[in-house]
C-alpha cells in the first residue's frame, strides 16, 4: 500500500461545512472497542453540532454498506474518484458504527508490544492532519479505547494539549478547542485466556498461528519532539506497570450447583431490565454502586460454558445526538461483565431505543439460552 493511498485511508472523518453556513460549536467522540488480538475493533464515531447539514468523507475501505449503522439514515451517498464515499446529511449531527482491523497504523515488536499511530505522518495540502474539522476547531474532542483483559496499555501521547484518563481497561483523551489531532498508543497484547480466545474467528486464529512474522511497515515515526503531550501525563517510552490480574477473592463466585440448567434446545433469548446501573459522569460512562451489585450477580450466572450470546442494550435516548452515549454505556456494562468472567467473544453491544419519553436509566440485557435467567433476580 503506497503512502498516497494510505493517506487517503487514514482520512477517516474529514468534516466539511458549506461556506454559506454560520460557524457552530462541533463536538466529537470516537470510541474504539478493541478485540483480543490487538488489531480487530468495533468503532463508534459521533459528531454533534447545531448546523443545518454536515458532510462526512469515508475512505475506500469504509463503504457505507459495511457499517453496522449510520444515523441519521436519510443521507445522500456520492462515490468519489479515489474509491471513497461522501455522505451528505441534512443534519448537523451524525453517528457511525463499523468494524475493522488496524493495518499500517500498528507496528508490532518482537516482544508482542504494539505501537499504534493514528496519523501516517503526511500533512495534507491544506495543512490539515490526523483527525481534523473545517473550517473551525473542535469545541470538544474525546478519544476512547475500551480494552479486553489481555491487553495492557504501556504509554500514550497526543500532539495537542488535553487530559488523559485511564480507568481499569478504558483509556480516554479529551481536548477542548483543538484540531489536527494525532495519537500514539503503546500496548502489550498478552495471550488471551480461554474465555477471550473466541474473540478472533477460526480463520484469523489459524493465520496468526501459521503466518510468518512480517516486517513492520515503513512509515514516518511520531517522535516525542513532534508530539505535545498533555500536561497531566508524559510519554517517556517507559512501560507503565501492567494491570494486575484479579486476585482470588475478586473471582466471581459460581452459582450453586443446584441452579437448574437450561433445557436442551432452549435457544430463545430472554431479557432482563436493569435500572440505574450505569450513568454518564462528565461524558464518561461509569457503573454505579447499584450497578456493581446487580452486574456482579448477573456475571455469576453467565460466566459458564452454557452461555451462548449476551446482547447489552444501552439506555434509551430522545435525541439522535445521544446515540453515542447510549452505546458507550452499553460498552461499559459489557466491559464490567467481561472483567467478572463472562467471555467477551459472546457479548455484543447495541444502542438503546429512541423515545420521546426516554429517561436514560433503563438498560436491557438479552441472553441466549434464555433459561439461564430463570432464577436471576437483580435484587
Amino acid at each position: 500500500m503506497n503512502r498516497l493511498m494510505w493517506s487517503r485511508l487514514t482520512a477517516t472523518l474529514v468534516l466539511a461545512v458549506c461556506a454559506t453556513q454560520a460557524l457552530a460549536a462541533v463536538e466529537r467522540e470516537d470510541i474504539i472497542i478493541m478485540g483480543a488480538d490487538g488489531l480487530h475493533f468495533t468503532s463508534y464515531k459521533t459528531l454533534r453540532s447545531d448546523l443545518a447539514e454536515r458532510v462526512l468523507y469515508l475512505g475506500p475501505d469504509e463503504a457505507p454498506q459495511d457499517a453496522v449503522f449510520i444515523v441519521p439514515a436519510d443521507y445522500e451517498s456520492t462515490p468519489l474518484d479515489d474509491g471513497g464515499t461522501r455522505l451528505h446529511f441534512q443534519s448537523g449531527s451524525f453517528a457511525l458504527m463499523n468494524t475493522g482491523a488496524f493495518d499500517a497504523e500498528v507496528e508490532r515488536n518482537d516482544n508482542n508490544v504494539f505501537v499504534f499511530n493514528s496519523w501516517d505522518g503526511v500533512t495534507r495540502s491544506d495543512g490539515h492532519l490526523g483527525k481534523w474539522n473545517a473550517p473551525d476547531d473542535f469545541a470538544s474532542f474525546s478519544y476512547t479505547w475500551v480494552l479486553p483483559r489481555n491487553i495492557d496499555i504501556l504509554a500514550y501521547e497526543a500532539n495537542r494539549t488535553g487530559t488523559w484518563e485511564k480507568r481499569e481497561n478504558t483509556l480516554n483523551w479529551t481536548g477542548k478547542q483543538v484540531n489536527d489531532i494525532a495519537f500514539t498508543i503503546r500496548y502489550r497484547v498478552n495471550p488471551p485466556d480461554s474465555r477471550a480466545s473466541g474473540s478472533a474467528t477460526p480463520q484469523v486464529a489459524e493465520r496468526q498461528r501459521t503466518a510468518p512474522p512480517q516486517p513492520a511497515p515503513k512509515r514516518r515515526d511520531l517522535t516525542t519532539a513532534q508530539l505535545q503531550t498533555s500536561p497531566s501525563r508524559g510519554f517517556d517510552n517507559t512501560p507503565a506497570q501492567p494491570a494486575e490480574p484479579p486476585t482470588q477473592n475478586q473471582t466471581p463466585r459460581q452459582q450453586p450447583t443446584t441452579q437448574p440448567s437450561p433445557s436442551v434446545g432452549d435457544d430463545e433469548p430472554s431479557r432482563v431490565a436493569l435500572m440505574d446501573v450505569v450513568e454518564l459522569d462528565q461524558g464518561r460512562p461509569q457503573v454505579t454502586a447499584t450497578g456493581r451489585q446487580q452486574l456482579r450477580r448477573l456475571a455469576g450466572v453467565l460466566a459458564n460454558d452454557q452461555t451462548q450470546r449476551v446482547v447489552v442494550y444501552g439506555p434509551s435516548f430522545s435525541d439522535s445526538r445521544d446515540t453515542g452515549g447510549s452505546v458507550a454505556q452499553a460498552a461499559r456494562i459489557s466491559d464490567y461483565l467481561t472483567a467478572h468472567g463472562v467471555s467477551d467473544s459472546k457479548i455484543e453491544i447495541r444502542a438503546g431505543e429512541r423515545s420521546d419519553d426516554a429517561d436514560g436509566r433503563r438498560v436491557e440485557i438479552a441472553v441466549v439460552p434464555g433459561g439461564l435467567l430463570d432464577d436471576f433476580s437483580p435484587n
